[in-house]
């Protein structure tokens, strides 16, 4: 049986850059594991009762079986959607950061306001912000 969701992993190009915008939008990394042997960098950002995990691969190394599951995943996350009190102050936040809005945000939404920022100024992940 299926409990709770327990974190949502995402593969990025720049770990460190990564890892530093998305502090910079108010998630806090509260652990970074080094796994150098596998060629492999996590970094993991809690939100609620769900990890959000970065994982970033060497091209030369961790080429075992699970390895290349894990790397070779076709399939992806659409968006990531984080609840906020005030979605003006964060959106606002975000754009200090380097994140552009998307085209026609702030929106109402399916469940309140919401707001989208470009893809290719938040690492590569779709990130919506939801004012409920």
């Amino acid at each position: 049986m299926l409990k709770k969701m327990r974190h949502i992993g995402i593969i990025v190009e720049d770990f460190d850059r990564a890892v530093k915008k998305f502090e910079g939008f108010g998630l806090t990394c509260n652990e970074v594991i080094d796994r150098e042997k596998d060629g492999m960098k996590i970094a993991f950002f809690p939100i609620g009762d769900t990890l959000v995990e970065f994982l970033s691969f060497s091209p030369d190394k961790g080429w075992d079986p699970m390895h290349k599951v894990v790397r070779s995943q076709k399939g992806a996350i659409n968006h990531l959607c984080f609840e906020v009190d005030d979605l003006d102050a964060s959106i606002r936040d975000f754009e200090n950061n380097g994140a552009k809005l998307a085209e026609g945000c702030p929106r109402p939404g399916a469940h309140g306001r919401v707001a989208f920022f470009q893809p290719e100024t938040t690492e590569g992940v779709l990130v919506e912000l939801c004012e409920v």
